[in-house]
C-alpha cells in the first residue's frame, strides 16, 4: 500500500486497489501556508481529487470552521467515489458536516455525535451586532438544512436539539438518521447464526438417524422353540 500527500500527525492518504483511506483528525479551520495543525476544504481535496477507487475516511474532530466544514460537505457529496466515514473519536460542530457529506458513516465502539447551533465572537456597534447576529441566523438555516437531508428528522427538532448543544452516542446517532451502523454491540451468548443452526439441526438428525438404522439392525429374532415330538425324533 502506497502513501501519498503526506501530512504529520493529522492526515494520511493510503492508496489501495480496492479502497484509499483517508485519516482527519484534529480541528478544521483554513490553513495557511505549510501550518499542519489544521483540517480544511483545500487539503481534503488535494488527498482526492485523483482517486478513483472507493474511500474511507477515519475521523475524529470537534469541528472548527462553519465554513469549511461545509465545503468538504459539498465536496464529498460530489465525489464520484463511494464515501464511508469512520467516526474513531467524535464527531462534532463542524466535524459532523464530514459524516453528512458521506454515502455511509459507522459509528465505532464509544464514539460520539455532536449538533449545536453556530457560534462567533462580535465586537462593534449596533449595526455590527445586528449583523453578526444576521449572519448566524442564515448559518444556522444553513445547518438546519444539512441535518434534515441527512437524518429524515423535522426542521425543528434538528433546531431543538441545536439549541440543547445535543451529544448523540453511537446507537443514538444510528436511531436518529444521522450514521448508519453502531459497531458497538455483540451477539447474546449462545445465539448463533441462522446457517449455524442449520448445521447443527443437520449434525444432530443425521446422528439420530444413524442410530436408529444401527439398532434395527442390532436386533436378533429369537430362536423358534421346537416341539416335543421334533425332539423325540432326534433322540430316536
Amino acid at each position: 500500500m502506497t502513501k501519498i500527500n503526506k501530512v504529520p500527525y493529522l492526515v494520511t492518504a493510503e492508496a489501495g486497489n480496492k479502497q484509499t483511506i483517508l485519516t482527519l483528525s484534529g480541528t478544521i479551520q483554513k490553513r495557511y501556508w505549510s501550518d499542519d495543525k489544521y483540517i480544511d476544504a483545500r487539503l481534503v481535496r488535494d488527498q482526492l481529487e485523483s482517486v478513483e477507487n472507493d474511500v474511507v475516511i477515519r475521523l475524529n474532530s470537534t469541528g472548527g470552521d462553519v465554513f469549511q466544514g461545509v465545503e468538504i460537505y459539498n465536496y464529498l457529496k460530489k465525489h464520484p467515489s463511494k464515501i464511508t466515514v469512520e467516526v474513531m473519536g467524535t464527531a462534532a460542530s463542524a466535524a459532523t458536516f464530514i459524516c453528512a457529506g458521506a454515502d455511509e458513516v459507522i459509528m465505532n465502539t464509544g464514539t460520539t455525535f455532536m449538533i449545536h447551533r453556530g457560534a462567533t465572537f462580535s465586537w462593534g456597534n449596533k449595526n455590527d451586532i445586528e449583523a453578526t447576529l444576521k449572519m448566524l441566523e442564515t448559518i444556522d438555516e444553513s445547518i438546519i438544512n444539512i441535518y434534515t437531508e441527512l437524518s429524515g428528522q423535522t426542521a425543528n427538532q434538528i433546531e431543538s436539539w441545536m439549541d440543547e448543544e445535543k451529544w448523540f452516542t453511537a446507537d443514538e446517532a444510528v436511531e436518529y438518521g444521522f450514521a448508519t451502523v453502531a459497531k458497538n454491540k455483540t451477539a447474546p451468548e449462545n445465539q448463533y447464526p441462522e446457517d449455524l443452526q442449520a448445521m447443527i439441526s443437520s449434525a444432530v438428525a443425521a446422528a439420530l438417524e444413524t442410530q436408529s438404522v444401527a439398532a434395527q439392525a442390532t436386533v436378533v429374532e429369537p430362536a423358534k422353540q421346537k416341539s416335543l415330538l421334533e425332539k423325540l425324533k432326534e433322540e430316536g
